[in-house]
């Protein structure tokens, strides 16, 4: 028995089971809170106002820019951001 024969047992050991139920139930809390993390927050874009996620840098639907970086330091904002939070420059 190797060490990941002896993680699976000890894993399959701290799941409570009930008859009838599946293991993979038992699991699926600690599975949604990955999940839950992974959530994009859901805008428009200031273009063409499309919904898109947050973490896209264009638009899908028109090819809008969505991110400014800082001329100065490089870190990359939303567009609409006015400032840098590293360096204080402003952002065009």
């Amino acid at each position: 028995m190797g060490i990941f024969d002896s993680f699976v047992n000890k894993v399959k050991d701290d799941i409570p089971w009930k008859a009838g139920q599946e293991v993979s139930s038992g699991m699926s809390k600690g599975v949604s809170k990955v999940f839950n993390r992974e959530k994009k927050e859901i805008t428009k874009c200031p273009k063409c106002k499309a919904k898109i996620t947050s973490d896209l840098k264009f638009c899908p639907k028109c090819g809008g820019k969505l991110i400014v970086s800082c001329p100065k330091c490089g870190k990359e904002y939303p567009i609409g951001t006015k400032f840098c939070t590293e360096c204080g420059t402003v952002l065009k």
